[in-house]
């Protein structure tokens, strides 16, 4: 399976594992099933038309249907239905999940990837069976990229990689490590709230990478890195140290 290996602020690597064609088209035409339904469910209920007489209240009824991709992207971070259902999501450029921008230049190049063919109809209905080719483009995208990427991902610096968590809950955030906000509790790195949400995320998930494979040079790295961005001096274990430094961050953050 072909993997993407993403730089971070770190200057350390975050690896992912490739998502196939295969998948990606799976995912797709689930997608592509739940909003027919969604379409075939808002028809009959509120009996308009997809393409009747457009009124604001059509177009606010319709909208889950034009704009599905976009939302479920930007809200889920990187999954739609589809997605989640074959364990695959949307990462930004620096492996964490995608922007609002990220999402909305994906969606709109959904008119090149998937509708190109598609738009013809509107231009003549004789070029209706085009429309099975249109999903084709963004295929051939995907399969010759050196990345795996369609049009829409090069565009919004994304990638499409696989992805399997069982349950999701605060405790796979940052704030896992999250500490009470008793008044007794002392800050030792104050200089940790400078890093955002984002960096922190990846330097979580790096600590945790190294403590299950053992890889003791990666959080050595980590914690090199860290104390040479916040100019700070400390001797203990690196282990140590990362999660001292998330835990502060956490109160930080909360007391704000």
């Amino acid at each position: 399976m072909k993997t993407i290996n993403i730089p971070t602020f770190l200057n350390i690597d975050l690896s992912f594992e490739m998502s196939s064609v295969g998948r990606r088209f799976g995912a797709y035409f689930i997608d592509w099933g739940v909003k027919w339904i969604y379409l075939f469910v808002a028809t009959m209920s509120f009996n308009i038309t997809l393409l009747g007489n457009q009124t604001l209240t059509s177009f606010i009824i319709f909208s889950p249907f034009f704009f599905y991709s976009f939302l479920l992207e930007w809200l889920n971070k990187g999954q739609t239905l589809g997605k989640m259902i074959l364990n695959i999501k949307v990462v930004g450029i620096d492996g964490n999940p995608p922007t609002v921008s990220q999402c909305a230049i994906r969606w709109m190049f959904l008119l090149v990837d998937s509708y190109l063919f598609a738009l013809f109809t509107f231009i003549n209905p004789l070029f209706a069976g085009l429309m099975l080719f249109s999903p084709f483009v963004g295929c051939i995208m995907i399969a010759t990229t050196k990345q795996q990427q369609r049009i829409g991902d090069i565009a919004a610096q994304t990638f499409i990689v696989n992805f399997k968590q069982t349950e999701v809950s605060i405790y796979d955030t940052i704030y896992a490590y999250a500490v009470s906000k008793k008044k007794d509790y002392e800050v030792q790195f104050p200089e940790i709230i400078k890093l955002s949400d984002r960096d922190m995320t990846i330097v979580k998930n790096l600590l945790e990478r190294s403590e299950t494979d053992y890889e003791y040079e990666l959080a050595r790295k980590v914690a090199l890195h860290i104390k040479k961005i916040l100019m700070i001096e400390n001797k203990e274990d690196d282990y140590v140290f990362l999660k001292k430094l998330l835990a502060d961050y956490n109160y930080l953050s909360l007391k704000q």
